[in-house]
């Protein structure tokens, strides 16, 4: 199965998603040994598009969604691996997935990884409690969640080009967003000392509950960079072991 790898386009918004990638560039950027582009975008749709564009403007094929995403679905753990078969916009439009990249992504993590191909969903801002998965969930249909993929994917169908999401759980459908992470996180999901120091004196009551959500976090966390990492070796144009 062959994958234009030299033509590929990535586009992922968090520092911490694109370790395993390659190490960024001045304006986050970077060009991968196999030939693909990866460009930083920061959060958001609108982040996303601008970055997605880019990449189309310079001669890209096929726009890649990577990252991770939040479950929506029972069963869905941290560390899984969306290889969305579509995804939906917030305004219910669908973008179907370059076939060709899931089943060569799938094959080649499946027996290392939970794997979905199912639909993912947008949403504008962070999803934080499980109710609002739930809500999410049975609205949409869809087992994950996040606010990047269908820009990339609106921008990839207006070009003409090849989409493909590649997302890794970081947070189950039960877990919550800790409040001051979603405090002290700037919009390229940096945590700022400064300010999670400032949101955990605010609410001296729940100090302890607060680290215990950030440390539980921070575990899924690198669960979802261990897939990830084996999700690049693909990408990268390397073998899997």
């Amino acid at each position: 199965m062959s994958l234009a790898i030299d033509r590929l386009g990535i586009v992922a918004a968090l520092p911490g998603e694109v370790r395993a990638l390659a190490r960024l560039r001045p304006r986050g950027r970077a060009r991968l040994p196999g030939g693909a582009r990866l460009l930083l975008s920061g959060m958001g749709a609108e982040r996303a598009e601008q970055a997605a564009a880019t990449l189309a403007d310079e001669g890209v094929t096929t726009l890649m969604s990577w990252g991770t995403a939040a479950a929506l679905a029972p069963g869905v753990d941290p560390g899984a691996l969306i290889l969305a078969s579509t995804v939906r916009g917030a305004d219910d439009r669908e973008w179907s997935t370059d076939p060709v990249w899931r089943t060569a992504l799938a094959t080649a993590l499946a027996p290392m990884h939970q794997v979905f191909e199912q639909r993912l969903t947008e949403t504008p801002g962070l999803v934080v409690d499980a109710a609002a998965k739930r809500a999410l969930h049975e609205a949409t249909e869809a087992i994950a969640c996040d606010m990047e993929s269908a820009a990339i994917a609106a921008v990839a169908a207006e070009r003409g080009l090849g989409f493909v999401c590649v997302r890794a759980i970081i947070d189950d459908a039960a877990m919550v967003l800790p409040p001051v992470a979603r405090a002290a996180m700037d919009a390229d999901g940096r945590l700022r000392p400064a300010a999670l120091m400032g949101a955990l004196a605010g609410r001296p009551s729940s100090v302890h509950a607060q680290l215990r959500s950030l440390k539980n976090l921070a575990v899924a966390f690198r669960a979802a960079r261990m897939t990830l990492a084996d999700a690049a070796l693909i990408v990268r144009g390397e073998e899997t072991t």
